[in-house]
């Protein structure tokens, strides 16, 4: 008897590892391929007047986000990996994968700080706090990295018969030039609270703002399958 039970027992918890195993690939590859879709419709993506037309808005961290808050931070990290590879295939014959490390390193830094926090507190306070914390976390990062980072990657990528470092900051900060005359080098501190600081802060606040209004509907759809 003790024998079956204890057989018993670990029957049913290979079963429960096993439906959670399938709910995690089962949820990674819904939300994922969401992601994949707003990102490769062109009409969803858009840049602003005031920035370089590389600089451009998309809603693909939506999905993500919308994930993190139901299901944790797990799926969300697989999300931003399986949209990542995917992205790659794309972004190597144009940036050499420079655009997939910034998107990865931003990503990160907006959707999982958030959904940590939302994890452990799950309250509509939760929700704003952690979303702010996100913005927050996204934009110091997005300003400090893009500018000391992956812009000079990009010059150096896109000028390589640059005769010294400075040479190949000239190239990419031609493409602020257009909107401020006085910026020539991309290692301009003005181009951190000229151009990423707001964009990424209207970039952020469209993800959060979307996310927020369809995180309730999901919430409630996804309480009514459980039951």
């Amino acid at each position: 008897m003790k024998e079956d039970f204890l057989f018993s027992l670990e029957v049913e918890r290979e079963l429960m590892k096993s439906k959670r195993i399938i709910n995690l690939i089962v949820h990674v590859a819904i939300f994922g391929a969401l992601a994949i879709i707003l990102y490769c419709v062109p009409y969803l993506q858009f840049s602003l007047p005031f920035c370089t037309s590389f600089l451009k808005i998309n809603f693909d961290e939506i999905p993500i986000l919308l994930a993190g808050y139901a299901f944790g931070p797990l799926e969300a990290i697989l999300i931003i990996i399986l949209k990542a590879l995917f992205k790659l295939i794309q972004d190597i014959p144009e940036t050499g994968g420079i655009g997939v490390l910034a998107d990865i390193i931003y990503s990160s830094c907006f959707i999982l700080p958030a959904v940590f926090i939302y994890k452990k507190h799950r309250t509509l306070k939760g929700a704003i706090v952690s979303i702010f914390i996100g913005i927050v976390s996204q934009l110091l990062v997005s300003c400090v990295v893009g500018l000391y980072l992956i812009y000079p990657l990009y010059g150096l990528y896109f000028y390589p018969q640059a005769k010294n470092y400075m040479e190949a900051m000239d190239v990419v900060g031609s493409l602020f030039t257009p909107f401020d005359k006085t910026i020539t080098n991309a290692t301009d501190p003005r181009i951190m609270y000229k151009f990423l600081l707001p964009f990424n802060l209207i970039k952020d606040g469209i993800v959060a703002a979307v996310a927020f209004v369809c995180y309730k509907p999901l919430r409630i759809l996804l309480e009514r399958n459980n039951k």
